[in-house]
């Protein structure tokens, strides 16, 4: 059995256009969207984690949205579609998504009440991403353009995503899983829950460290998309 996740009148305030006045003030989006999946397993066992938790949908849209500060519709739409569209990680922390539709509506762009809308739409089959092993776990490319990458890191339970900087990249990051800890700068490892955002300035140290028993993952935006020359690890000092 299929069902059909949606969300309706999603408001995000973000950084989004092409116009100078775009580039430094933000405006209101609305997000429209729909998820086609199988649903069964969660009907049958009355089990969030067998569909999607549109509440963290919700904050995985908002965070693309936020973070991303894209010129196009057209591309944080895509975006934010791939994301949607992506296989659960190794934490198998939702059902995957068969197929998704996603518009987005621009309020200001136009003048009187004219209205810019962007609509993209795809299944999973055309929208297979390329997964890169690391020795902590893995990194899966959800969707690259010009000027940012989104990525969802996942870290293996046990292990750390090594203590590192960026000179040149922006980079933002959300927490999807339980068990990770992070640190920045010289400070102690701290538990960073499900729903955190945080945003590093270049040449701040970050890392986190997974003490679950389960793979945990991690959606970062990077702006260029990730360098991995840029990535610079260093040894971590003892708080």
């Amino acid at each position: 059995m299929n069902a059909t996740i949606e969300l309706e009148n999603l408001q995000v305030q973000c950084l989004i256009g092409c116009l100078n006045p775009e580039r430094v003030k933000a405006q209101p989006i609305r997000v429209d969207l729909s998820v086609v999946l199988h649903a069964g397993a969660a009907i049958a066992n009355d089990e969030l984690c067998q569909t999607r938790d549109y509440g963290q949908l919700a904050d995985e849209v908002r965070f693309i949205l936020e973070e991303g500060r894209f010129h196009l519709l057209e591309t944080a739409a895509s975006f934010i579609l791939h994301d949607i569209l992506l296989d659960p990680g190794l934490d198998k922390s939702h059902s995957p998504a068969q197929s998704a539709r996603v518009t987005l509506t621009k309020f200001n762009a136009l003048a009187g009440d004219t209205k810019a809308r962007v609509t993209v739409s795809g299944t999973r089959e055309q929208h297979k991403n390329q997964t890169e092993k690391k020795p902590w776990g893995s990194v899966d490319i959800i969707c690259e353009s010009k000027q940012q990458g989104l990525y969802r890191l996942t870290i293996e339970p046990g292990q750390q995503l090594p203590n590192h900087f960026h000179r040149q990249m922006r980079e933002s990051e959300m927490v999807l899983s339980p068990g990770l800890h992070g640190w920045s700068g010289d400070e102690s490892s701290q538990p960073t829950p499900v729903g955190s955002v945080f945003q590093w300035p270049n040449h701040l140290h970050h890392g986190y460290e997974n003490l679950g028993s389960q793979p945990a993952s991690i959606l970062c935006m990077n702006a260029p998309p990730f360098d991995p020359t840029d990535e610079i690890i260093s040894p971590r000092q003892s708080p």
